[in-house]
């Protein structure tokens, strides 16, 4: 009993320094405001977390080291470095027991399990039981570091992937400085420049054309999944692709001022006002707190200190505390390495959740490639395989997603055009070329009145047919007549249907489509992948309100989409998910980032989220098994304090190794891929020709590697 009244003393004694020092400095500083000096600080600075905690580790070893030399030579030497040890070691831990008493107990009326903690400590201390109460202290500590570490390294995962999906202010644009073409870092571009954007590239700022003529991929805006035609004048925005043509675009706001970069500034300080939930684990010890308070004190009535010691000291609650955010972050490790990026460990718990699954058509669905659907003959004297002759023939140099399906098309036909000689002498809404003593012209409709080429009848009426489709086409001319028209479609991704099938495996009850684009093309990848619904020419507000509709009918939704258009039924949304290459606004919103950008991430989600929830079961069974045998123990067997914490130590271990399963998983798995890579050859290079792309989309081989010098 002198020991314990000497440590509550000593913690007495320090509180009420600290507090009176509080108070004389906090006078000073409001003696001294009103004249408006700066007062040096003579304080030391405070330690951090992370120093704190390996302070506490080091001096719980030494303390139990001292409570171990104490138990082989009671002397009062080792007593007084014991004691001296102690008082030292478990000031952070007696703060935190203090709080319990003040915040929690008296204030809110709830059990804290650092009050169980520190009643058990206590207790182990008045009855001279030194060792144990060293023990226990470190393992506490122990506990909380290892929580600590799996949270930095989480959080440093997230961070790095994170930084890949992310605008890149290091980025370089083409600028024109004084009539000649610069390579500039995009973040150095001042509102008024002049920049070049050439097909295949994405738009960098928000701006006004000023010069050429271009088809630009706007879906992630509008929804639609054919290109729009951009001339001098119109605005284009930041995120956009350019499909062909070149423009060269007046700056109006880039870099964070662009329309996207402010919203993804707001959205930021929205997740960072967000109230962070409580984590499971932190629920189960709070419900298990006062049983467990009662059952120490009826041990204390029936069978004395030492029953009560054994019950507290046997107690689990630390570990069941631990168990949620442990077992929580461990997962979101294991989601990233499974190229999954989950913002907040607390949405893979929330995914079991989940019914029902809403999908962004264009870029969700679909991929970035489009495909040739169809070739149709305008002009009588042209044949389907002349007009992908000829089409071939002036895409086969250029990189930009229509000439790659024409490219491929062709390819699949057999056709092969890329020893032929046309010259290409323009570029614009389409391109024109000459071979073999004809003219072609690629394009689409608004380039073809332009080049003075009459569009037939039978072509317009097609034009608004496929247009009504919610496809895209060129137009293909040969001697200013329009041969023929070549349609082309958005691919879908190869894995969706699969991945619907194992949606609904998993037990997701409603699968619904919701697109900006057309009804037709809407309707029929509807009925070809049997979801249970579609929403066509749906307006980006209107996206929130179809996931309202379903909210209100007791559903939870979770909303997949790439786009701007799709951020405010994101957040509307239970839970929102992206993919990589999706805008920066749609990363910012997004709960979940795939960053493979492959849609059976979704079923590995599932997968992950059962897997969370068992683990967590195992985990408080372990736990829970643990406190019954203590409490077994103390009424049939009698056990001491010494038993109690063995247990304690025992089960309350593996419900701690149970959390951190997980992460050596994912260490076997990379020692696998090391040693698959250790017994990989490396082929011997092969000699190729070198290939130069110009800037202006002009592609020249050499072969002789002396000459591209």
């Amino acid at each position: 009993m002198i020991d314990l009244a000497i440590i509550l003393l000593s913690y007495t004694g320090l509180r009420y320094y600290e507090e009176r020092k509080k108070t004389k400095n906090l006078k000073k500083l409001q003696k001294t405001a009103n004249e408006l000096e700066l007062i040096p600080s003579t304080n030391k600075p405070e330690l951090t977390q992370k120093e704190q905690q390996h302070r506490n580790n080091i001096m719980s070893g030494v303390t139990l080291g001292a409570a171990t030399l104490r138990m082989l030579n009671p002397s009062p030497v080792f007593a007084l470095f014991d004691i001296a040890s102690y008082t030292y070691t478990m000031l952070p831990f007696y703060r935190q027991v203090e709080t319990a008493v003040k915040q929690r107990l008296i204030k809110e009326r709830k059990v804290d399990s650092y009050l169980l903690m520190g009643l058990g400590n206590l207790l182990l201390i008045g009855t001279d039981r030194y060792f144990t109460a060293a023990l226990g202290l470190g393992l506490a500590y122990i506990g909380e570091t290892i929580v600590t570490k799996a949270t930095d390294t989480a959080q440093q995962n997230l961070h790095d992937h994170l930084f890949e999906q992310l605008f890149d202010p290091k980025q370089k644009v083409w600028m024109i400085q004084d009539g000649v073409e610069l390579e500039v870092a995009l973040e150095s571009v001042q509102q008024g420049d002049i920049l070049v954007v050439k097909a295949g590239e994405a738009i960098p700022v928000d701006g006004v054309v000023v010069e050429g003529m271009a088809s630009v991929d706007q879906h992630a805006f509008t929804g639609e999944s054919y290109p729009v035609e951009k001339g001098v004048g119109e605005a284009v925005f930041a995120s956009t692709l350019m499909l062909t043509g070149k423009l060269q675009v007046k700056v109006e706001t880039s870099g964070r001022d662009t329309a996207i970069g402010k919203l993804s500034a707001i959205l930021a300080q929205a997740f960072q006002g967000k109230t962070q939930l409580q984590l499971r684990g932190e629920q189960w010890a709070e419900a298990a707190n006062l049983p467990f308070l009662a059952l120490a004190g009826a041990g204390l009535v029936f069978f004395g200190p030492t029953g009560a010691m054994v019950i507290l000291g046997g107690n689990t609650v630390q570990a069941i505390r631990l168990l949620g955010p442990l077992a929580t972050i461990n997962y979101q490790t294991v989601a990233s390495s499974e190229h999954i990026l989950l913002k907040q460990g607390q949405r893979l718990e929330q995914i079991s959740s989940i019914d029902t699954l809403l999908f962004d058509k264009t870029g969700t669905l679909t991929d970035g490639a489009l495909n040739v659907s169809a070739i149709h003959r305008v002009h009588a004297d042209f044949q389907e395989a002349d007009i992908l002759f000829y089409a071939a023939l002036a895409e086969h140099q250029l990189t930009h997603p229509i000439a790659k399906a024409i490219m491929q098309h062709a390819a699949l036909a057999g056709l092969d055009v890329s020893n032929l000689d046309a010259i290409e002498y323009r570029q614009g809404f389409g391109i024109v070329v000459q071979y073999d003593a004809r003219t072609i012209h690629v394009g689409s409709a608004r380039f073809m009145v332009a080049e003075g080429i009459a569009i037939p009848d039978s072509a317009q009426i097609l034009q608004t047919a496929i247009h009504e489709q919610g496809h895209s086409l060129v137009m293909v001319a040969i001697d200013s007549a329009v041969a023929g028209i070549i349609e082309l479609q958005a691919t879908l991704r190869p894995e969706v249907q699969a991945v619907f099938k194992s949606l609904r495996e998993h037990g997701i009850k409603h699968i619904g489509i919701v697109s900006g684009d057309h009804v037709a093309p809407t309707q029929k990848l509807a009925e070809q992948l049997n979801v249970d619904s579609y929403f066509a020419e749906v307006l980006p507000e209107d996206k929130a309100g179809i996931v309202k509709q379903f909210q209100a009918e007791g559903r939870n939704v979770c909303f997949i989409g790439d786009g701007v258009n799709d951020t405010i039924a994101m957040r509307q949304a239970d839970l929102s998910v992206s993919l990589r290459g999706a805008t920066t606004l749609a990363i910012d919103v997004a709960d979940i980032i795939l960053t493979n950008s492959d849609l059976t991430s979704l079923c590995e989600l599932m997968v992950l989220s059962e897997k969370l929830e068992n683990n967590l079961k195992r985990g408080l069974w372990i736990c829970y098994t643990g406190m019954g045998i203590v409490l077994a123990g103390t009424v049939f067997a009698h056990i001491g304090v010494l038993a109690s914490m063995g247990v304690h130590f025992i089960l309350g271990s593996g419900a701690i190794g149970n959390a951190m399963l997980p992460l050596l998983e994912i260490n076997k798995e990379n020692a696998g891929d090391r040693s698959e890579d250790s017994d990989a050859h490396t082929p011997p290079p092969t000699a190729a020709e070198p290939i130069v792309q110009a800037h202006d989309g002009s592609i020249e081989a050499f072969p002789d590697p002396a000459k591209a010098q």
